[in-house]
Order: structure tokens, then C-alpha cells, then sequence
């Protein structure tokens, strides 16, 4: 649902920091999954549509919360407003639930007297971006799940299966095939110095689960996501259309550019792209076009340079870059679903291939008994 845009809008302040006593409110508070927030921001868009005040909304929506930690917090947000504070600036006391850029967005419908179709719009940005992720969850399950199935079978087949055969072989003094010797020397390193390669793999798991917290290791995964083949285009096209659709939304909704570009920064959880929006805002503030400052960087597509472009020279930027944003989403759903049915044959074929050759392995040797046994 778009604003009317018939009347004038005000742009919206933004403050550029948070203070320390608001700071302090906001580590006591655990956070809120994100489909709750969803849920709260549809309730409140419809009851303030009916003509409910924002105050009663608030009280309606904190009744009816499941969620103890999110009920107190309206609560709280309640009694500010009531106290004569504005609905943006008592939500700006959470940012661990309220995101910078959710917080503008209710800030500028406050300026504009359009909460009710700021809010659905926020809504329905948000729950967009809970379905592609549950999309792209639901698309992995299968994948991990056969992979994780056929390393257990492998694990298995070479920790216990193999090594008793292992014993016959060595009793009836056969050669074995280098396909099954191989393989024993393997079983026998994980099963005799288990104390060793245990450590190693709950080490490398951690590490790679620590990777992300440090500087280096977010910019090297980042790296990654953007520039190997097939995922590379997958995660440009879908940080894209997440950044435009909210530098839109907020544009439309009466704040600046320069600050939409900030707030988009903010909510991305890529770290080069954050760095390309830190270029765009330099950019903004020397004069120079959003449109060019985001073609000079090789992570944006050249699609969406073009008709942001375009949008930029008809004065439509806003209204543009949001319906470039729901492009560039539903493409990057769409280019994930093709990249995990290219992989489920390939992962299926893989793991089938690898537990044969283990299977192999064991039954060569079995058959070879077999031919031993019956020549006496």
C-alpha cells in the first residue's frame, strides 16, 4: 500500500546517536524474534486504521502479546507516550527490538499523519524478509539433512564394520585390494587416536563458528558470499533488493535520502556492503548521483544501477527503488531455488558415489573370502 503522496511531506530529523542513559535501558532488554515484531507492527497498523489512538493500540497489543518480554516493553513504550513523548522516540529506548531504520520509518509517519500506511508498509517489508528466509532455510534442509545421513553411514561403515573384517582378513593371511587397505588405515587412525582427531574436528567446528565474530573473518565470509560462482550472483541480487526496497520505503515515507542510505547501511548484515553504502553516503554528501556512486562498485548489479539511473534523472527515486527492491528480491528467491535443485542431484550423486566406494571397499574382500572358502 502506498502513502498518498497529495500532500507535502516533512522530512525527518534523524538523531546520529543514542544517549547513554538509553543506551543503558537497552542491554537489559533480551531480544525479540523478528516474526513477533511482524506480528505487533500488522496489529498496530490495523487498529490505528479503525481510529484506535497509538497509546490504546499499545495497550490492546500488549494484552494480547504471548510474549511476556515484548508485553512489558509496550507497556513501557506506553506510558512514555502517554507521558507525551512520540510513539518513534519511546521505541528509539529499544533498539535490540526496534531496528534504526524501524524506528525512522515510524518516525516518518508521524511527521507525514500516514502511520497507518507506514506501518503496513513496514510490515509487509519485514515479513517479506522473514519468507525469503524461511524459503531459503526450508530449500537447505534437504541438502544438509542427505549429506549429514551419508556421513554417519560412512562413519559407521569405517569405525566399526570395517575393522572386523579387517581381523577376518588378517587370519586368513588374503591380500587385500589398496581400495580396502586404504580405507582400514583410516578406520584405524579414528578408532585407536580418536583423543586426537576428536579435539581437531570440535576445534575446527568452533573455529568456524568463530570465524563471523572477528573483523577478518565476517570480511573474508562476506568475501565469499559475494564473489563465489552461483552464490555470488544469488547473495548480490538479494542484498540489493533488500537495501532498495528500504531506502525506497523510507523515502516515500518522507526521509531523506542521505539518511535512508545510512539506515540501509545499518540494517545490512554484509560488511562490504556496508562499506559501498559508507561510499554512496560520501558520494550523497559531495554532490555527487546515488545511482553513479552505486555503479562504481562491482557488488551491485548493473540492472539495478540502470534504473536507479533512470529513477534518479525523473525525480521518481523513491517510488523506483522500492519496486527495484521487490524485483531484485523475488529474482534472488528465484535464483536460490534454481542453485539448490542444481545441487540436490549433484549432493545425492556425491554421497552415493563416496558410500559405494566405501561399501566397496568392504565387500571386495568378502567376495575373495568367499572364493578362498570354497577352494578349501
Amino acid at each position: 500500500m502506498q502513502i498518498d503522496t497529495a500532500k507535502p511531506k516533512r522530512e525527518v530529523a534523524l538523531p546520529r546517536s543514542v544517549p547513554q542513559s538509553v543506551a543503558r535501558t537497552s542491554k537489559r532488554q533480551p531480544r525479540v524474534p523478528e516474526r513477533d515484531v511482524v506480528n505487533l507492527t500488522s496489529q498496530l497498523a490495523i487498529m490505528i486504521r479503525s481510529g484506535v489512538d497509538i497509546a490504546s493500540a499499545l495497550s490492546s497489543a500488549s494484552r494480547q502479546c504471548r510474549r511476556p518480554v515484548l508485553g512489558e516493553v509496550l507497556n513501557e513504550v506506553r506510558d512514555a507516550v502517554l507521558g507525551g513523548q512520540a510513539f518513534s522516540e519511546a521505541l528509539k529506548r529499544y533498539p535490540k527490538i526496534f531496528s534504526p531504520a524501524y524506528v525512522a520509518t515510524v518516525a516518518a509517519g508521524e511527521a507525514s499523519g500516514h502511520m497507518a500506511d507506514v506501518l503496513d508498509q513496514l510490515a509487509e517489508l519485514e515479513r517479506s524478509h522473514l519468507r525469503l528466509m524461511r524459503t531459503i532455510r526450508g530449500l537447505l534442509v534437504y541438502p544438509v539433512l542427505l549429506a549429514t545421513v551419508s556421513m554417519g553411514v560412512i562413519g559407521v561403515l569405517l569405525v566399526f564394520v570395517l575393522p572386523r573384517f579387517s581381523q577376518l582378513f588378517t587370519d586368513y593371511e588374503m591380500s587385500l585390494p589398496w581400495l580396502t587397505e586404504m580405507l582400514i588405515v583410516v578406520a584405524d587412525q579414528l578408532r585407536l587416536r580418536w583423543w586426537l582427531w576428536l579435539p581437531l574436528a570440535v576445534a575446527g567446528v568452533a573455529g568456524l563458528v568463530a570465524i563471523p565474530s572477528t573483523a577478518a573473518g565476517r570480511r573474508f565470509r562476506d568475501r565469499m558470499f559475494l564473489t563465489l560462482p552461483m552464490l555470488g550472483d544469488v547473495t548480490k541480487t538479494l542484498l540489493i533488493g533488500r537495501s532498495c526496497r528500504l531506502i525506497g520505503m523510507l523515502m516515500e515515507s518522507g526521509v531523506p535520502l542521505l539518511d535512508s542510505v545510512q539506515l540501509a547501511r545499518e540494517s545490512s548484515n554484509n560488511s562490504l556492503y556496508k562499506e559501498v553504502f559508507l561510499q554512496v553516503e560520501d558520494a550523497v554528501v559531495n554532490g555527487r548521483t546515488f545511482a553513479g556512486a552505486l555503479a562504481a562498485s562491482a557488488y551491485i548489479p548493473d540492472a539495478a544501477t540502470e534504473m536507479l539511473t533512470t529513477a534518479e534523472q525523473s525525480g521518481k527515486l523513491g517510488e523506483v527503488s522500492r519496486m527495484v527492491g521487490s524485483y531484485f528480491e523475488d529474482e534472488g528467491e528465484a535464483r536460490a531455488r534454481q542453485i539448490v535443485t542444481a545441487l540436490e542431484p549433484m549432493i545425492t550423486v556425491g554421497m552415493g558415489i563416496i558410500v559405494a566406494t566405501v561399501v566397496l571397499a568392504v565387500m571386495l574382500p568378502v567376495f575373495d573370502l568367499s572364493s578362498f572358502a570354497g577352494k578349501g
